[in-house]
């Protein structure tokens, strides 16, 4: 295991999810609610780390599918990026399994 360091209460974990988040386009209060903070914090923290909500591209997710997943990480003690980012992992480590939820989502 290896030692995390902190920065504040800004663990490296922490701060590779802000980043996850603001690259994936999410609002700064988005982000304060799913990681229990202020959007003022959030904007402190996306300067501190030299990050920026001007270049990030968006991702689109439907509120519902939001939900979804917010509501699983929940489920499972994790926050919603963290959740993400492992599904999306392991869709892209097996390609039999990517290509079947894509396909799944389309008709003949």
């Amino acid at each position: 295991m290896t030692e995390e360091r902190e920065y504040g209460k800004w663990t490296e974990d922490r701060i590779a999810t802000l980043g996850y988040m603001v690259g994936a386009g999410r609002s700064p209060e988005m982000i304060a609610e799913e990681m229990g903070t202020t959007a003022g914090n959030v904007y402190r923290q996306v300067a501190r780390f030299g990050l920026t909500f001007r270049s990030a591209p968006s991702l689109s997710m439907s509120p519902r599918t939001y939900a979804t997943f917010r509501d699983a990480a929940v489920k499972r003690g994790i926050d919603t990026a963290t959740l993400v980012n492992r599904v999306l992992r392991l869709m892209g480590e097996d390609r039999t399994l990517l290509v079947n939820v894509i396909d799944d989502g389309i008709g003949p």
